[in-house]
Parts: C-alpha cells; sequence; structure tokens
C-alpha cells in the first residue's frame, strides 16, 4: 500500500476531490493544532471541528449502507424504488 492509496479513485487516479478534502483536513487540523498549542482555542472552534469531522464520516457511512441496501434489494429481485 503506497502513500497515495486513499487519494485514489475507483479508476485508480489520483482523485482531486479526495485530495482537496485530505488538504482541507489537514489545513484546518493544523490550525486547530496551533489554537490549542497557544491556548486560544475556544470551545464553540474545537466543537464545530469535532462534529464536521463526525458528520463526514456518519455521513459517508450512511451513503454506502444505502448504497449496499439497494444492491441487496436489485439482486433479490425487488424494485428499489417501490414502496411495500
Amino acid at each position: 500500500m503506497d502513500v497515495f492509496s486513499m487519494l485514489r479513485g475507483s479508476a485508480g487516479t489520483i482523485s482531486l476531490s479526495r485530495t482537496q478534502a485530505a488538504l482541507g483536513f489537514l489545513v484546518c487540523s493544523c490550525a486547530v493544532g496551533w489554537q490549542a498549542y497557544q491556548g486560544t482555542l475556544s470551545e464553540v472552534i474545537f466543537g464545530l471541528y469535532f462534529g464536521f469531522c463526525t458528520a463526514g464520516y456518519l455521513g459517508a457511512k450512511k451513503l454506502s449502507g444505502d448504497k449496499a441496501i439497494k444492491e441487496q434489494q436489485i439482486d433479490a429481485g425487488m424494485n428499489p424504488g417501490e414502496k411495500s
């Protein structure tokens, strides 16, 4: 596994959106870390940082779960758009 494996898309090339997300996370993490080191980190900023990091993870998990359920319904011969 190389360093850039988390930045590669399904086609195997470096994904611009994943790269932007990783750089944004690193920059924000450094800024929050620097504020904590300086002693100027407020509870609001830390809460927002933590909330966005957690929301991104949970959102990706939900999308992944919904996609897996839809694929299972298709494999079972059910129409995923139809209500029972």
